[in-house]
């Protein structure tokens, strides 16, 4: 039997929600691509890519860890018994946390032993944690220079987000700028990733395998949110990075003034433009061999193309490279040349 307030309920959504989409819709396709409106959208990404890379450093769920310990407890037989505790593991924290498992029949889990603990990463405390766990410990002893390369990228794309609002109020290169520091800032951060990466798997991957008796091992890993959130945060951070130099080199349309902005530019296309006025560009062999007035290259090969460049006919413009700013018409360079082909043919004596 259908539920007349059901449907009810359902229409009074769709109507509520028809005229937003549509509004929303309707803004997005009259939206352009104005420098206001792409600088918006930096910002907007930037600002999402500093939250990626700043709450991963302070949370413990990188890594989850299953690691086997021992604890003051004795079975019938009189042998000490082990429990399967499961770690969460960050740059600055680690906690334990003890969860029923196959032994939990003949294990007293009333003792403070079994209660959630957490401790700081020894290396900044100096703790004694031994009798804590010895893989995640192990781990978390590694992760010194991880976290520094990830706090130091972190600090590096704030840089940039403020260059990126500073360079657009005052039109100047801090634009571009932020676009090399979100470059850098996303690299630094991607190493460290790595290197954690290596550091779990260099810690577990031989406490997984199967002891001498064949029994499989107790030992096993996942990685968590943060670590994929510093992971994936790699993408918006080099669509940053676009945008970015993409809004510094918008103010320059033309190439006369894409010259005078990029440094070196103007002295190779000089370079290039004086190769063309003295006809340095023919690629040519036949024109190679007729300059070095040798009889026996005067002749063309009949199993080869060879391609020779025509000069043109029209002068070019001689350019100063002190005088661009005199006409910018003259910057424009003079015509390609024509290439012709030679289709092979056979000389008969």
């Amino acid at each position: 039997m259908n539920d007349p307030y059901g449907s009810a309920q359902t229409t009074s959504c769709c109507k509520a929600t028809g005229p937003f989409l549509f509004l929303m819709t309707r803004l997005i396709i009259r939206a352009k691509c104005t420098d206001s409106v792409l600088w918006r959208f930096t910002t907007l990404i930037g600002a999402f890519v500093i939250v990626m890379y700043t709450v991963p450093i302070f949370m413990n769920n990188w890594v989850f860890l299953t690691e086997p310990r021992l604890i003051n407890q004795v079975d019938e037989n009189g042998e000490q018994l082990d429990a399967i505790f499961y770690y969460e593991a960050g740059y600055f924290e680690m906690c334990r946390e003890f969860r029923s498992n196959d032994t939990q029949a003949i294990i007293n889990a009333s003792s403070d032993t079994f209660d959630r603990r957490c401790h700081w990463n020894p290396t900044f405390t100096g703790e004694d944690l031994g009798e804590f766990s010895v893989a995640t410990l192990a781990i978390m002893q590694r992760l010194g220079y991880p976290s520094l390369m990830h706090v130091i990228g972190c600090i590096t794309c704030y840089i940039a987000y403020g260059f990126t609002i500073v360079g657009h109020y005052s039109r100047s290169a801090r634009t571009l700028q932020a676009a090399i520091l979100y470059i850098c800032g996303g690299l630094v951060v991607a190493v460290a990733v790595l290197q954690f990466v290596c550091i779990v798997d260099d810690e577990l991957s031989p406490r997984m395998k199967p002891n001498a008796a064949g029994e499989p091992s107790k030992f096993s890993f996942r990685y968590g949110t943060s670590f994929f959130l510093s992971a994936l945060a790699f993408l918006p951070v080099q669509m940053c990075a676009y945008f970015n130099a993409y809004l510094y080199f918008r103010r320059y349309p033309t190439p006369f003034e894409k010259v005078q902005v990029i440094p070196g530019l103007e002295e190779k296309v000089f370079r290039l433009h004086m190769d063309q006025i003295e006809g340095s560009n023919t690629v040519s062999s036949y024109t190679e061999n007729i300059r070095r007035g040798s009889l026996a290259n005067n002749s063309v090969n009949p199993f080869t193309r060879s391609v020779i460049v025509e000069q043109t006919t029209e002068e070019p413009v001689c350019l100063d490279p002190r005088g661009l700013m005199d006409d910018p018409r003259r910057y424009l360079p003079p015509p390609p040349p024509k290439v012709q082909f030679i289709r092979p043919h056979v000389i008969f004596a």
